[in-house]
């Protein structure tokens, strides 16, 4: 549901201009838009720190010393990124994507909030793009969460990275933690998540294009094993591109 304030502005811009829509010519449209893309900034700039203290809980980040490696993606530390957060976007904003909670945070001017999921719908960061999916029926789907979208089209690819924490008694005798790691796979073909677990499984979903498929990996040099997100981008990618 997109946020009551915002919308309730926009809808004054959009009242001030419906009895001329009809007649509303380029010149027009473009002015709407620039007004409404300004009403927007305008909001952003001025719910500041007070957005995320409303609309999520702080986080409390973990207490115990890391063996090996982190709990977040790709890095530990906050970096610039983008949410949509209740229908709205708002960009430049510093994040953390932990992996472990699969939870997205925010850092204002003087804490790190925890964002809640259900009411974010999208983010980047770390120069990846994430959506919030959630597990219908008997989808094949590991859970409801936010998943690394690697390329979209008719055929889309999805990439769930999960962390566990593992205990580990470090030779001080203090508590650390070691993270056990895995990477699920998923092309959404039309409303339908199908598992890629095995490289055959790939080709169930690709069959009318086999042949073609086969060629283009040879021809690429392309190694499920060796670089699957690589292969899996690039055969998507050119499927979707000879399957028009």
């Amino acid at each position: 549901m997109p946020n009551k304030g915002l919308l309730l502005i926009i809808t004054i811009f959009g009242l001030s201009f419906i009895d001329v829509h009809a007649q509303t010519n380029v010149k027009d449209s473009l002015f709407l838009n620039k007004a409404i893309n300004h009403t927007i900034q305008v909001y952003h700039e001025g719910i500041g720190d007070q957005a995320a203290k409303f609309n999520g809980s702080q986080y409390q980040g973990y207490t115990v010393s890391f063996s090996d490696g982190h709990p977040y993606f790709k890095a530990d530390v906050l970096s610039k990124g983008s949410i949509v957060y209740d229908g709205v976007k708002f960009n430049n904003v510093n994040l953390l994507y932990d992996e472990v909670a699969d939870c997205v945070i925010m850092q204002d001017s003087s804490h790190r909030i925890k964002m809640v999921g259900e009411r974010l719908s999208s983010f980047s960061v770390q120069e990846s793009d994430f959506e919030r999916l959630v597990k219908k029926g008997n989808s094949t789907l590991i859970n409801n969460g936010f998943y690394e979208v690697l390329t979209k089209g008719p055929l889309s690819l999805y990439k769930k990275e999960t962390k566990k924490m593992i205990d580990k008694f470090s030779n001080a005798n203090e508590l650390a933690v070691l993270f056990e790691i895995h990477h699920f796979y998923y092309i959404k073909k039309g409303e339908q998540f199908f598992e890629i677990q095995r490289k055959k499984d790939l080709f169930k979903i690709l069959a009318n294009k086999e042949r073609e498929i086969n060629s283009f990996i040879d021809a690429q040099h392309l190694n499920y094993r060796k670089a699957k997100d690589n292969m899996l981008i690039k055969v998507i990618d050119y499927y979707n591109q000879i399957n028009q």
